[in-house]
């Protein structure tokens, strides 16, 4: 870069500055900092997509596209990130705002999915000092809507060649990162293009729109087989994205339409998937949030059993599905906090959970780039002594009260925090235990049916329970 780089990085620095952070809607995942430059021009509804994250030599990076190019920041400190790095796309005049990015070793991909552009590589290694274009090509792509990297393979999804060919999704070789290698590409009469696709040992579960998710075994890109298909769910619309939980057991993907839950599937059997659980956001409170005025469900990311969602309009949500039937809400952040309404397409665009540090990037289509402080959602579940519990003595709750029935080694202060299934607080109360067996019991009469998760901590030791209140 050096040079002409280092002289567009000073103006987009005089244009461009860390934003003060203000109070947002939040549970367990506050900002650490934002950055935003309102000088780059908007298309769509802002001018910000896709963000992606990278960790080398105890240092972290953030990097987000924007229409005009792609901005690359050192996060070792969360708090005062620094922009180090930005290089312009092929195509700046046609304002594309749809980018996505990959990591392979020490090398990013980047694509943009309009105009005329290409396939650009940027060389890691010489961060924090330098950031290295390495490859600027059309030669096997000169749009794409999303790429995903497994192994030593890049997968192109929804791919235009430079003679204006179409591959649903192109695989290549990048043994020689510099030098992709077509391996095969993907299609079937049942389906036009592929939207984006999550891949693991060579087993790729391709969200294919409005014909549903389709898996493969592509150990054989060249000959492609079909595992199975996924269509016909409840609430399905458009199947936008997917992710695994780390065990490969459960799988959790989108439909990018408004009103649509989130589905998470049981994978024990890949040839027969099974529906066991619909996660939805609903922080505007609309009164019917399965309807065409519901909230948005963008991208899927998966941390051992925790659940990230850029949820667009709600901003960053947070589930633990560890138990992938009763998912439970942990966490959010409304980092596009003017929203009124979920109309359009606004809001958190894209995540990247997979820091050591466990700080989250978020990138928000008008509101820019944001680090989260994950801290709270990552931190490990505290085991509760054998002799410790803490549980509602009935479920589903009936009546004005619900008992908690306990039992304590030692006669202990606690605080019990309830809140209903989008994070609000309802209750916080502190009351003492005494040694050995016994009941508390706390108002519910306010509140409405449906599922609910208190909250009991003591020091270091952090218990959550679910119930749920019964119409009756």
């Amino acid at each position: 870069m050096k040079a002409a780089g280092i002289l567009v990085l000073g103006m987009f620095l005089l244009l461009a500055d860390f934003c003060e952070v203000k109070a947002q809607q939040q549970l367990n995942m506050p900002v650490l900092s934002r950055w935003d430059d309102d000088a780059i021009p908007s298309a769509w509804t802002g001018a910000f997509s896709e963000c992606w994250g990278y960790a080398a030599a105890d240092r972290e990076y953030a990097f987000i596209g924007s229409t005009q190019g792609t901005y690359f920041f050192d996060i070792t400190d969360p708090v005062s990130p620094e922009l180090i790095g930005y290089f312009e796309t092929k195509d700046t005049v046609t304002l594309v705002v749809n980018k996505d990015y990959a990591t392979y070793d020490h090398y990013l991909y980047a694509v943009s999915d309009q105009g005329t552009n290409s396939l650009q590589i940027f060389d890691l290694q010489y961060l924090p000092d330098s950031v290295v274009k390495v490859y600027d090509s059309d030669a096997i792509s000169k749009r794409c809507h999303t790429i995903f990297v497994e192994k030593d393979r890049l997968y192109m999804a929804s791919n235009t060649r430079p003679d204006n060919s179409f591959g649903a999704m192109d695989i290549f070789s990048i043994t020689d990162p510099l030098n992709p290698q077509l391996l095969g590409t993907l299609s079937h009469p049942g389906f036009f293009s592929v939207h984006e696709t999550f891949v693991r040992n060579d087993t790729a579960y391709c969200a294919n729109g409005n014909n549903g998710l389709w898996i493969y075994d592509l150990s054989n890109p060249a000959a492609p087989f079909l595992i199975s298909i996924i269509d016909f769910y409840p609430e399905s619309a458009y199947n936008h994205s997917a992710w695994l939980t780390s065990d490969s057991k459960t799988m959790v993907f989108t439909d990018e339409a408004h009103g649509k839950g989130v589905k998470v599937f049981d994978m024990t059997d890949i040839h027969d998937p099974q529906l066991v659980s619909m996660i939805r956001s609903n922080m505007l409170q609309v009164p019917v949030p399965q309807s065409s005025d519901g909230s948005v469900a963008h991208n899927p990311y998966i941390v051992n059993d925790i659940l990230l969602l850029s949820y667009y309009h709600d901003g960053v949500v947070a589930y633990d599905i560890s138990d992938p039937a009763n998912p439970v809400l942990i966490g959010y952040n409304d980092i596009h906090d003017q929203n009124t309404t979920y109309y359009s397409y606004n809001g958190c665009w894209g995540l990247y959970p997979f820091l050591p540090s466990g700080n989250i990037i978020a990138s928000d289509i008008t509101n820019g780039l944001f680090i989260l402080d994950g801290s709270e959602i990552f931190k490990p579940k505290v085991t509760i002594p054998n002799n410790f519990y803490f549980v509602p003595a009935g479920n589903p709750v009936h009546g004005e009260f619900i008992t908690f029935l306990y039992s304590t080694p030692n006669s202990v202060s606690v605080e019990i925090t309830i809140y209903d299934v989008t994070g609000k607080l309802l209750t916080d109360a502190a009351v003492g235990l005494v040694q050995g067996k016994g009941e508390v019991q706390l108002p519910v009469s306010g509140f409405a049916a449906g599922l609910y998760i208190a909250v009991v901590q003591t020091g270091e030791q952090t218990l959550s329970t679910k119930f749920t209140i019964s119409e009756n």
